[in-house]
């Protein structure tokens, strides 16, 4: 429990020896233009969305992207750990997580670029799989909600349970910067005020 596995490498988008055999054989014109139409249509089934990211197609309450510089990070191992350990005994089915690495560069450039992600650690909350909208915990909150044992994971837990029971992300935004959410999960508004105020303020994104 809590190891993270590393994904199956993506393949190379090279063309296959005998169909480069082929098209050298053929007259220049035609076999750029086979050529041309052959890296295209593979380029295309490389893309990668958010949605492909989840290898279970069940519908689930919320979704979560953890992004990660690497396994060699202990900061970010324990983060990781703390996250795997919330989902496995605690969510369940009912929400889907996927920790992406930086050296899977389809998918961590395609996380990137929707969340508009530039530190890690970092994690994405949504609340369905193509993530339209999302909201970002950022290095700096992560940091600190691990600092104290158990934060962390009540933290998840009563986001997930405001998903839960309807909330949509815009007010769990907003109730990010209120005392009584805090103190529901026992932190001090004190300790994470400045932190929220520097990373939450544009962490939502409606499409």
């Amino acid at each position: 429990m809590g190891q993270i596995e590393p994904r199956k490498p993506s393949r190379s988008n090279k063309m296959p020896l005998s169909l480069e055999a082929y098209l050298a054989a053929l007259p220049t014109p035609k076999g750029q233009e086979i050529e041309a139409l052959f890296q295209a249509a593979l380029e295309e089934s490389y893309e990668v969305e958010v949605a492909d990211f989840w290898e279970s197609r069940d519908i689930a309450v919320t979704y979560w992207v953890l992004m990660i510089s690497g396994v060699n990070q202990p900061e970010e191992m324990e983060i990781a750990k703390a996250w795997l350990l919330w989902k496995a005994f605690f969510a369940k089915d009912s929400a889907l997580v996927v920790c992406l690495q930086s050296s899977e560069r389809r998918e961590f450039k395609c996380a990137s670029s929707q969340f508009g992600i530039v530190n890690c650690p970092a994690l994405v909350l949504g609340d369905s799989p193509g993530m339209e909208s999302s909201i970002e915990i950022s290095s700096e909150l992560l940091f600190t909600l691990s600092a104290t044992p158990g934060s962390f994971q009540r933290f998840l837990a009563r986001i997930h349970q405001l998903v839960e029971n309807g909330t949509r992300l815009e007010d769990i935004r907003a109730l990010l910067w209120t005392e009584t959410f805090w103190s529901g999960i026992k932190v001090a508004y004190a300790e994470v005020k400045s932190v929220v105020s520097a990373t939450v303020k544009a962490s939502v994104n409606v499409k």
